[in-house]
């Protein structure tokens, strides 16, 4: 029986993460129905170890440290397997979420998505709370259901995933992802959820959204200096952008849908976006190699 799909998992330096991820794709319920492949990129742990003590689960290793590199290796190995979806290796997912994924990307037209997610804040610090908590405010949900950002797990159809070449390098693989889309090619599914463990300290929390100030800063150059005649490897330009909306507009609106409650949760998650644009801007000062990990 051919595949229904294929999973490529990126995984840098993963082993104390990945296990809850492959326990799920080891369900009977879709052993042997989908094409999985971790690709382990620049480990120095024994995250290839551990991946390879799962069966129905094809684990590769490669030299080189960059999420990119690994996306476009296991692209390379699923070969013409489809619909394909790409889930960050510390996800957590059911088996029947990522049939819904499937069955929702196994169609002939331009199609990506993405489940819903739920933010693992138990162990987090208060601040941390916060920051996600803000992420559930009307303001947030009216913009994070436009995009696949921020998922940790996103698909796309055979005709879909031919709109662009391959991943360019650069941290924000979602957001170039989901910029070669319009939002009627995008679309959320109701019926999958999945939990993103987040930093449990304030510090780890800015860690990592230095690098998605970076990912993004990338992300803007590569448009700023490349078309679609220059690189095709880019694929289209950024997509679902009114430019015409002034600030004044947006900013009326987030008055309009502010809750009381939502105050203070967006008052850390600006704080902490604030903070980490300064951080990431002294260590460039200071001619410091922004890491993935």
């Amino acid at each position: 029986m051919p595949s229904l799909a294929s999973i490529v998992i990126p995984a840098h330096n993963e082993e104390r993460r990945i296990r809850g991820l492959l326990e799920a794709l080891s369900d009977p319920a879709i052993s042997g129905i989908y094409d999985i492949y971790v690709v382990c990129n620049g480990c120095s742990d024994l995250t290839r170890e551990v991946a390879e003590e799962y069966p129905g689960i094809i684990v590769v290793e490669i030299p080189d440290a960059g999420k990119h590199f690994a996306l476009n290796e296991g692209d390379r190995l699923a070969g013409d397997v489809y619909p394909r979806l790409y889930c960050d290796a510390d996800t957590l997912v059911a088996a029947s979420c990522l049939k819904v994924l499937v069955d929702l990307l196994t169609s002939k037209d331009v199609k990506a998505a993405g489940p819903r997610v739920r933010y693992g804040v138990e162990k987090s610090a208060w601040a941390v709370k916060m920051y996600f908590r803000a992420l559930d405010s009307p303001l947030m949900i009216s913009w994070l259901d436009q995009h696949l950002t921020g998922r940790g797990l996103y698909g796309a159809s055979r005709a879909a995933r031919e709109r662009f070449e391959s991943f360019p390098p650069m941290f924000a693989d979602d957001l170039f992802f989901d910029s070669q889309f319009e939002l009627s090619e995008k679309e959320i599914a109701s019926d999958c959820v999945v939990t993103i463990w987040v930093p449990v300290k304030l510090r780890a929390l800015l860690s990592g959204e230095v690098r998605v100030r970076e990912g993004n800063q990338q992300f803007i150059a590569a448009f700023q200096t490349s078309s679609v005649s220059d690189d095709p490897e880019l694929g289209t330009p950024p997509r679902s952008r009114d430019r015409s909306v002034s600030r004044l507009k947006v900013l009326r609106d987030w008055w309009r849908d502010l809750r009381g409650r939502d105050v203070v949760p967006l008052t850390v998650y600006l704080g902490v976006n604030y903070t980490a644009k300064l951080l990431l801007f002294v260590k460039k000062k200071r001619g410091h190699e922004i890491r993935w990990r």
